[in-house]
């Protein structure tokens, strides 16, 4: 049974806290603009400048591809750690968005707010995914898009299992079967890679609020009702889990970085 330790609230702002001071520097190993606009294209994002929210913006690198289409005054970016979005605050592109420190698995906006809802390597860390999709189903308009774009399962079987001990790498059904259960339709998926890398793809998946769908109830954060004792009787659980996570991503982390830095390597020869 994989871990998936960063897939609890607590462990991820553990991880975050620490990650958010390298994640702009290491960041472009992993992602690249060519696969954040690939998943955007699906979007169909008008340009009359919609009102469209980043749910898991992090330190606001989709956002900041989404300014070649959107005014900034239009995106709202919200996150759940502060350190991650003081240093999109910080960015001088963004400081004309606004921001919201919050649980992406209970929104503090009204139904139907945005125009279009999106995100970028959040949708499978959280634990109750279904939950935060259909929040974002309530705060999109009628006719609006719901965009997800994430990680696939890696294809080496090692890689594959120290993996799942931090994350949960979802298939493109799991991602499919997430969003009906939340509501949406007309549901679109697409392989999304970096150019260094074609073989390495994350998808991207694109589902619509049909006009006439009524709203899901609001979520509400489950109340922790663990007493003091029994919290502290977890804590080496959460502790221990903590540790091979971050122990197994210290070994993913590199290879991945030094795959890409050889792949950007042939890239610029070969241009």
């Amino acid at each position: 049974m994989p871990l998936e330790g960063l897939c609890s609230e607590t462990e991820a702002k553990w991880f975050y806290w620490g990650w958010s001071r390298v994640y702009d520097v290491m960041q472009p190993f992993f992602t690249s603009d060519t696969m954040r606009d690939a998943g955007l294209d699906m979007a169909h994002i008008a340009s009359e400048a919609p009102a469209v929210l980043d749910v898991g913006a992090g330190t606001g690198t989709l956002s900041c591809n989404l300014l070649r289409r959107v005014a900034r005054a239009q995106i709202t970016l919200l996150d759940q750690s502060p350190e991650m979005l003081e240093r999109a605050k910080l960015k001088p592109q963004l400081q004309q968005c606004k921001f919201e420190l919050a649980d992406a698995q209970a929104l503090p906006f009204e139904d139907s707010s945005f125009d279009h809802v999106m995100s970028s390597g959040s949708l499978y860390y959280y634990p109750r995914p279904v939950t935060a999709l259909q929040e974002q189903l309530r705060v999109v308009k009628p006719g609006g898009t719901v965009l997800a774009m994430g990680s696939l399962q890696p294809k080496p079987r090692l890689i594959r299992w120290l993996a799942t001990t931090f994350n949960r790498f979802p298939t493109e059904e799991e991602y499919v079967s997430w969003f009906k259960d939340a509501g949406l339709t007309d549901i679109r998926t697409k392989h999304v890679s970096n150019p260094w890398n074609a073989q390495q793809y994350a998808l991207a998946i694109c589902g619509t609020k049909a006009a006439g769908t009524p709203p899901p109830p609001r979520a509400s954060l489950p109340r922790a009702h663990a007493s003091s004792w029994r919290k502290l009787l977890q804590l080496p659980v959460t502790v221990l889990r903590f540790g091979v996570a971050m122990a197994a991503f210290c070994v993913i982390g590199p290879i991945q970085i030094l795959n890409a830095a050889m792949g950007m390597r042939r890239l610029r020869q070969q241009s």
